[in-house]
């Protein structure tokens, strides 16, 4: 992912702020109309060679001019700029202040959409920090995306700090439970629940592939059930023609090269490990260079990692992501 990643306000912001303004403005000259007289005022300043109807309708002019200019230059000054470790605020006219919010402080983030908001494609971020201050980005575009991209940044700062995912062995890793690079799945084909094959896990797999690909990279263990239960890949076995590591391992590169794409298969590498005495697939994602697609029955679906979970992109989502993570 490539930093810092840029967010802008959507016009949303501009154009509540110019009808606020505006307001303010009206009432205030309303207000202030029962306490001089303008049109003596005008009379004198222009020494008579205007109407004052004509210098009301100048000097009201200049005054709209000036308030929309400065909405605008505060609106197109406002941005903010998430990095690896920090949230950058910009505000400011003519000079532009910053704030910095460390990602590290960070105890929440959600994000809420109004009416308006809705209307308008855009929504507020709310940031809770560990002192119970909150911080809001109102009317920001994609919020829920950029939600999702700052919740990924805080855990993979965590695990950058405790280098979990070399440093620690793979039972200290299962216990400790998933978390945005490392997700366990009980089986490739063999359904514990049904008894029987269940394609269904195949394309569920490649979807969390996918997704680490599409995102920072991560730990993919199969044979491993979410509640930590080692059920390892004797079942998937049996119902291979070569019953061992590399019949397995030869199926898993087959629905990959058909999912995915031969391609993107330098990004993963397969091994095995023995944990309780049963075997388990680790397949380690690096992240891809260019974006990822999962194949299937003539359609196309975009996934990506979000916390702990696999999250499907629309169309229009996927291209935001694609355009901030790749450039």
């Amino acid at each position: 992912m490539q930093y810092p990643i840029i967010v802008k306000k959507s016009p949303l912001a501009l154009v509540k702020n110019i009808i606020a303004v505006e307001l303010l403005t009206g009432f205030l000259l309303f207000a202030s109309s029962f306490a001089a007289n303008y049109e003596k005022i005008s009379h004198l300043a222009t020494f008579g060679q205007l109407r004052y109807d004509y210098s009301l309708i100048i000097a009201t002019s200049f005054l709209q001019l000036i308030i929309t200019l400065v909405v605008f230059l505060k609106w197109h000054n406002e941005n903010y700029e998430i990095r690896e470790r920090e949230i950058l605020t910009k505000k400011g006219i003519f000079y532009v202040n910053q704030n910095s919010l460390s990602i590290s402080d960070i105890n929440s983030i959600v994000s809420r959409q109004s009416l308006l908001e809705k209307l308008a494609n855009c929504g507020t971020i709310i940031i809770k920090t560990s002192t119970s201050k909150s911080f809001f980005l109102r009317n920001i575009e994609n919020a829920e995306i950029i939600r999702d991209t700052v919740k990924n940044i805080i855990d993979k700062n965590k695990i950058l700090t405790s280098e979990e995912t070399k440093k620690i062995p793979l039972p200290d890793l299962i216990l400790a439970g998933e978390n945005h690079y490392l997700e366990f799945k009980q089986g490739l084909r063999w359904d514990q629940k049904q008894k029987t094959i269940n394609k269904g896990l195949e394309k569920a797999a490649m979807k969390s592939i996918a997704s680490f690909l599409n995102a920072d990279g991560g730990k993919f263990v199969i044979g491993v059930a979410d509640d930590k239960t080692i059920y390892g890949l004797e079942d998937d076995y049996k119902t291979l023609p070569r019953q061992d590591r590399d019949g397995f391992e030869n199926h898993f590169n087959h629905i990959f090269q058909s999912m995915l794409g031969p391609r993107f298969r330098q990004f993963i590498k397969v091994n095995f490990e023995k944990i309780n005495g049963r075997d388990v697939c680790v397949v380690e994602v690096k992240p891809s260079d260019s974006r990822v697609y999962l194949k299937q029955n003539n359609t196309e679906e975009f996934f990506i990692r979000t916390g702990n979970s696999t999250s499907a992109l629309t169309m229009s989502e996927a291209q935001d992501y694609i355009k901030s993570h790749w450039g």
